[in-house]
């Protein structure tokens, strides 16, 4: 379940630190790109004359630990392991309130995936598995300015890799976060954002076992 967080409050795991320390970076950075515009009313723009072009309202980020990430099937020993979860990171840098769907219902449960490339340039589309909903309904979460949605991710049986990957006990990888909300009736009566936002390519060991 993603989690709404806009200061951290409590003691963090690694992965969750770094979390937090992009969010104080992006804080940062927002409140620099708000307030360090110098041009006066009088000036004109460069862009002026030219058709404007809505940026995306988001920032999307990976967190985890050095030690990279893992996809494994849950087992009963799953407790006695290290904390495998990473995190993905929605960032509303716009100055606008954006709405957004839960990702436990069927609107938002597919919103993320991934781009996985080996240092042979193949690329796989890393994703959840089609699931079926006993209880469904189109909630919404509603994420301010400079605000943020935090999604751990773990990595078991309910995702797939589109070719299948190769089953090694550690692959060097990159991997990009994707987040997409296609239209629909109910993304236009919830009033929700829809449209596809990426984060750069991050280095990683892939683990599988």
């Amino acid at each position: 379940m993603a989690i709404l967080i806009s200061m951290p409050r409590t003691t963090a795991t690694p992965s969750m630190q770094s979390v937090f320390a992009f969010i104080i970076a992006m804080n940062s950075v927002v409140g620099f790109a708000s307030g360090c515009d110098n041009r006066t009313h009088s000036e004109p723009s460069a862009a002026q004359n030219k058709p404007s072009v809505p940026a995306t309202p988001f920032l999307l980020a990976i967190a985890a630990d050095r030690a990279g990430i893992t996809m494994a099937h849950s087992t009963s020993h799953d407790s006695e392991l290290p904390n495998r979860d990473f995190y993905v990171l929605l960032s509303n840098v716009s100055k606008q309130p954006q709405i957004v769907w839960e990702d436990w219902n069927s609107w938002g449960y597919y919103s993320i995936s991934f781009e996985l490339t080996t240092n042979d340039g193949k690329k796989y589309v890393l994703s959840k598995r089609q699931a079926g909903f006993t209880k469904n309904y189109p909630s919404t979460v509603v994420i301010e300015p400079g605000e943020h949605v935090v999604y751990p991710i773990h990595l078991n049986e309910w995702w797939e890799t589109r070719p299948s990957l190769s089953k090694v006990p550690e692959l060097p990888i990159t991997l990009k976060a994707i987040y997409e909300i296609s239209p629909t009736p109910e993304s236009a009566q919830y009033k929700v954002w829809t449209g596809r936002v990426e984060s750069h390519t991050y280095n990683f060991t892939l683990r599988q076992w």
